[in-house]
């Protein structure tokens, strides 16, 4: 092997470079791809039959390259690559080969190969599956226990070890006098023996070795003390010298490993990377003390969560810069909320509290869940504004009081719109997708409520932080990462690494028989008879399986399932999800495919109870969950999907059929990734959305790649070229101004009219009232005509809700209109796209906005507009409002008196008058008004069971409910309310609207009860909306707030009826038990502390120096020893800790003769209770 650094740099660059040896990889890589267990399928490629050995060689070469390499101070990177490569080619024998007496060697090396490339999560993923049954020494096992973040496992194989006192120095010497000595000139057979005896000898002393320097190692990561590190690696460099010597192959190569492994294990942990104090004056709060919360919290989750990826370093590394905004551009899965969270920990060591901001309020709950998992255990407070845009009494007690809020867009606007000082203590916002830039009215929304967030006077003291995993390159990322960041060089992170590979492929369906082909560089490995043709097994069809290109899409996915990954089978239209779920059920009926549920459907209680209630018992949605299927789409009501979400975070479902959700961030994964279509409305789909989704495929820490296949049943020409152009395509997200966008489109609407004119006279144009007509285009076709018409209303009223955005209630002067937008505009995403315009069409583009704010100004008064923008409604649907005002005002007057009076039946009317209003004002009305929706109502108010409005398929009438009485209804309830409050009499005695802060008519609108209680119990996050009627009423319960709600909680006559199985109901006891005690409400959840004691000690000898670090506890029988941190017993304490605690002790000598000093980081839960 070459010996110096420059001949090392050589060999690994020609091995790690397209050539000879690449290509090699890539044929095993292929390879792989295809076989099982070492067989390849029926008419496969051609493999050389040394291919596995010629992988082996490759790899091994190329690691020990790289060992050597980084040994000699070589570059990082490069030598991170070679080990990244030489883990690939040893994967590639062992993941899917045979088996071999050395695989398992193989694969531990190839997976600490990975570690060193800094993949561990594919490290974790190679070696979790079988470790259990892998044939490993001591040594290898204990290896393989630090790349699975084993930590507790590992701790107790190191006592057990330690415990059997095998090589303790009694046992050793025992052992060596034991061995005869043989004279020189006798018995040449024995002298052998006697070698062998002592060779068996130090072997077990170098596993004693290790395991101490593996006990050190463990506890300089839990502990972060640094200090430790240097005796770790003088133990595993001792060790290598005496395998070398005595040649023991295995154990010279674990200790080589075991030397980079724990250095780059360090290098990259949170105690090494995070920072401890900040940049000079800056001001960090309690960011020491929650630092070491944090870290030890992760430390002691199952699988210990110890370091960070490389993508995550540079951003790590400046949490507490907070006069730095971030734009951090991260591959979906590569790990964006980590990053979050290090700012969120940073920002409450402040007493800040923190807005996390996603598109989707699906995607909030999921976002929820995940932040009060890490967050709860340091004692803060997490919440999801619940429902639709408006703010009610109790998302304004959130936006004030919890330590961490998420939020939707629209319901942050409108809160700040109404109380501006609800943000004053915010330290930082989280844009999560912040990537949401376009035409749309969202989009030009959002757009404008950032740019109204960067011109708050307070704005310096407010940290933003936008996560995006599609962010374009070129100078729209430039303008869009310099917008956030006030023009900071450094605000823009960008890294394309990601944990897993992907891999994109095609099943075509010949007839008879689908065929795979997967593309692994030039290599094209296909398995010929992927799928059979199938006849039916049961029942009276004939139709042989699959017979359509949905039923292509299911075979596959069950043909993935059976090599052991789960499937996300992705839908571009929403409207083809529910098919999928029927056509699934009918080929279960039909025998041509099996359940994948691999649990009891005991695991399913709680999901099948919420669906219940929404679809009915028969529902296929509901049939497909007991056949290990989720169903997942935007529309589904958020207690069921909340249910299933879980389910797929335990790895319950095997298979989800989801809607173009997935691709606005929601956290679905799945080993492969199967599209059902390409296409949208005839246009293939956005290649930002294709690059979200297929960012899916593949799990951090379960696959090692994931894959991305697209079957075609029919028209293979055409929808193969479809799927390479979006294969081929690196193009990011269109990040141009939608504001800037908006006025462009309008601006053209008019030259189509006009024809060609010159730019002064369609600059006087634009600045004429008639102008914002709906321009009428000479021998335009009717039908294009009216869809025109509906685009431009839509434009304006996004249009004028972006300027009401950007230029708040402040009363403007009309002279100083156009200075005023001009001066808001400074510094925005608008104003630095526009000067990449040329001056003509500069010049007309501020034209147009100038002239719609005076359009607007000129026909609305100061207080009319001021309603306006707290409404967040554009001109033409605030003109409504103002002529339905008197009607609606009383209205809403009568359902909030009625509510909380508990006058259902008025509250009922009210409210069903109010809508029939509402419903015919945009943007308030429904995509579809379904027939007989007032029943449907009156049913959702009354709190009665929806499957009970209409005979057999409910679907409409669920989708109905979500968008229209829990989304839209509630907006407009809130328009009106804080219009009504800007031209209310002050001094007027009569009830008002601003006298009900409760919103009691919006919440039995987003709950679906008008019992106040019951609304409450499901804010709170109870996801039976019968049963939590029933346990209010039941118990006459009459709480309004979350306070009442907890103490009603803690009474004995709660408490006594939560023991009963049949309470609140039958079906809903096991959803109440996990709302009360477990992770979905977290309501007992413990914080976590730093407690420091002082612990009586006995020692065996002299009391250990101070600063030495101790380790208390030693598995079963020895829980009251104290070892030192090569696990030497050196003293015992007189009290027994908890064996179960979830927390971790750290001990450390005074050197005082009769205790030592102890912190315990967790909950209180150190002794036995």
């Amino acid at each position: 092997m070459a010996s110096t650094l420059e001949e090392l740099q050589a060999n690994i660059d020609a091995a790690i470079t397209p050539g000879f040896r690449y290509k090699l990889l890539a044929r095993g890589q292929s390879r792989g791809m295809i076989w099982r267990d070492g067989v390849l399928p029926e008419d496969a490629p051609n493999y050389s039959p040394e291919l596995s050995d010629d992988l082996l060689s490759y790899g091994y070469s190329l690691l020990l390259h790289g060992l050597r390499y980084t040994e000699l101070g070589g570059d990082a990177d490069r030598a991170r690559s070679a080990f990244a490569v030489a883990a690939e080619a040893l994967e590639a024998v062992v993941a899917r080969g045979e088996a071999d007496p050395e695989r398992d060697f193989h694969r531990l090396v190839a997976a600490a190969a990975y570690h060193l490339g800094r993949f561990s999560a594919r490290a974790y993923s190679l070696l979790h599956k079988g470790l259990t049954e892998a044939n490993l020494t001591a040594v290898e096992r204990g290896l393989a226990s630090l790349m699975l973040r084993d930590l507790d496992g590992l701790s107790l194989e190191i006592a057990a070890w330690f415990n059997a006192g095998r090589a303790n120095d009694d046992a050793l010497v025992a052992a060596l006098a034991g061995i005869p000595e043989v004279p020189d000139s006798e018995g040449l057979g024995e002298e052998g023996d006697s070698e062998g005896h002592v060779l068996e000898v130090l072997t077990v002393a170098l596993e004693d070795n290790f395991m101490a320097a593996l006990a050190m190692g463990l506890l300089a990561l839990e502990r972060g003390e640094d200090s430790l590190m240097p005796q770790v690696r003088e133990r595993l460099n001792n060790g290598l010298d005496v395998a070398g010597e005595l040649s023991l192959v295995s154990q010279w190569s674990c200790y080589r490993l075991a030397i980079h492994l724990l250095d780059g294990l360090w290098e990259a942990s949170f105690h090494k990377i995070l920072p401890l104090e900040g940049p000079p004056g800056a001001d960090i709060g309690d960011w020491a003390a929650l630092r070491k919360l944090f870290i030890g919290s992760l430390y002691r989750r199952s699988k210990a969560e110890i370091d960070l990826w490389p993508s995550q370093f540079l951003a790590a590394r400046r949490v507490l810069d907070f006069e730095a905004n971030l734009v951090l551009s991260l591959p979906t899965s590569a790990g964006k909320t980590r990053i979050a969270e290090l700012c969120i920990l940073a920002c409450l060591a402040t007493k800040k509290r923190v807005v996390f901001v996603t598109p989707l309020r699906a995607l909030s709950a999921q976002t929820e869940v995940g932040l009060r998992r890490t967050f709860t255990p340091l004692g803060k407070t997490v919440s999801s504004l619940y429902g639709s845009i408006g703010a009610s009494g109790a998302d304004v007690d959130a936006l004030r009081s919890r330590d961490i809020v998420v939020a939707t867009p629209e319901k942050l606007d409108f809160a700040l719109r109404s109380d501006p000082t609800l943000l004053d203590d915010v330290g930082l916002v989280v844009l999560d997708e912040g990537h949401m830039i376009g035409l749309g009215e969202r989009e030009v929304r959002y757009e404008a409520q950032i740019q109204r967030l960067l011109r708050r006077s307070d704005a310096a003291g407010r940290r933003i932080v936008c996560l995006s995993a599609i962010l374009p390159d070129g100078d729209q990322l430039e303008d869009f990462a310099a917008w956030l960041t006030y023009d900071k060089t450094d605000g823009l992170i960008k890294n394309d690494w990601r944990p897993t590979r992907l891999r994109f492929g095609e099943v075509e369906w010949k007839g008879q028989h689908a065929q795979l082909n997967v593309s692994v560089g030039d290599e094209k490995p296909y398995i010929l008879k992927f799928l059979v043709a199938k006849k039916p097994t049961k029942g009276q069809a004939t139709k042989t399986f699959p017979a359509d290109q949905r039923e292509l899409c299911i075979a596959t996915a069950w043909r993935l399932v059976d090599d052991g990954q789960t499937v996300l089978i992705f839908c571009p239209l929403r409207r083809s999800v529910l098919p999928f779920a029927k056509a699934v059920v009918q080929m279960h009926k039909r025998g041509h495919i099996a359940s994948v549920l691999e649990h009891t459907q005991s695991v399913l209680a709680t999901a099948l109870a919420v669906g219940a209630e929404w679809f009915g018992q028969d529902h296929d949605i509901l049939k497909c969950l007991k056949l290990g299927v989720a169903v997942h789409h935007g529309a589904l009501p958020t207690p069921y999907r909340k249910e299933v979400e879980r389910l797929l975070r335990d790895g319950v479902l095997k298979v989800t059929i989801s809607s173009p959700t997935l691709a606005q961030g929601l956290n679905l994964s799945a080993t492969s990734l199967v599209f059902h279509g390409v296409k949208r409305n005839r246009d293939l789909i956005d290649i930002a959305e294709f690059r979200n989704v297929v960012g899916r495929a593949g799990r951090a820490y379960i696959d090692i790649e994931g894959l991305v296949l697209y079957p075609m049943f029919d028209d293979h020409r055409k929808r193969n070229a479809d799927w390479q152009a979006l294969i081929s395509n690196q193009k990011g997200r269109e990040m141009e101004s939608g504001l800037l966008r908006l006025i462009a489109a309008l601006l053209q609407r008019m030259l189509n009219k006009l024809g060609k004119v010159d730019r002064d006279k369609f600059v006087e144009y634009i600045a004429g009232q008639a102008a914002w007509d709906f321009p009428i285009v000479v021998a335009e076709r009717e039908q294009d005509a009216a869809e025109a018409c509906k685009r431009w209303e839509m434009h304006l009223m996004s249009l004028d809700t972006a300027i009401f955005s950007l230029l708040g209630d402040t009363a403007v002067p009309d002279e100083e209109l156009d200075s005023k937008l001009d001066e808001i505009l400074s510094g925005s995403l608008f104003e630095r796209r526009l000067v990449r315009y040329k001056e003509d069409s500069r010049t007309l583009l501020l034209a147009g906005i100038h002239a719609r704010a005076r359009y607007i100004w000129s026909n609305s008064t100061a207080q009319q507009r001021r309603g306006y923008f707290l409404a967040g409604v554009g001109l033409a649907t605030g003109l409504e409002l103002d002529a339905q005002a008197p009607e609606l005002e009383q209205l809403l007057l009568t359902a909030n008196a009625a509510t909380l009076a508990g006058e259902q039946e008025m509250a009922v009317d009210a409210i069903t008058a109010f809508a029939k209003i509402a419903f015919l004002i945009p943007p308030f009305s429904p995509q579809a008004l379904i027939d007989d929706w007032e029943s449907l109502l009156r049913l959702w108010l009354l709190g009665l069971p929806v499957t009970d409005v209409l005979s057999g398929d409910n679907d409409e009438a669920v989708q109905f409910i979500e968008q229209a009485f829990v989304y839209n209804l509630p907006w407009a309830m809130e328009a009106v309310r804080v219009r009504a409050e800007v031209h209310e009499d002050l001094f007027s005695e009569e009830l008002k609207l601003s006298d009900f802060s409760q919103a009691h008519a919006v919440v039995a609108l987003e709950t679906g009860t008008l019992s106040i209680a019951a609304a409450t119990l499901i804010q709170a996050g109870f996801g039976s909306r019968l049963a939590a009627i029933q346990a209010v009423s039941s118990t006459s319960a009459n709480f309004d707030s979350m306070r009442g709600l907890m103490a009603w909680l803690s009474s004995d006559e709660i408490q006594a009826l939560s023991a009963k199985s049949d309470w609140p109901t039958p079906e809903s006891h096991q959803l109440w038990t996990e709302f009360v005690t477990g992770p979905s409400g977290n309501l007992t959840a413990k914080a976590w502390t730093s407690t420091s004691y002082t612990s009586p000690v006995t020692w065996h000898g002299a009391p250990m120096p101070p600063g030495t670090a101790l380790r208390i506890g030693g598995g079963a029988g020895k829980e009251q020893s104290v070892y030192s941190a090569d696990y030497r017993e050196v003293g015992v304490i007189g009290w027994t800790p908890n064996p179960v605690a979830n927390g971790m002790m750290i001990a450390i000598s005074n050197g005082a003769q009769d205790r030592f000093d102890l912190e315990y980081i967790g909950p209180d839960d150190m002794l036995p209770s």
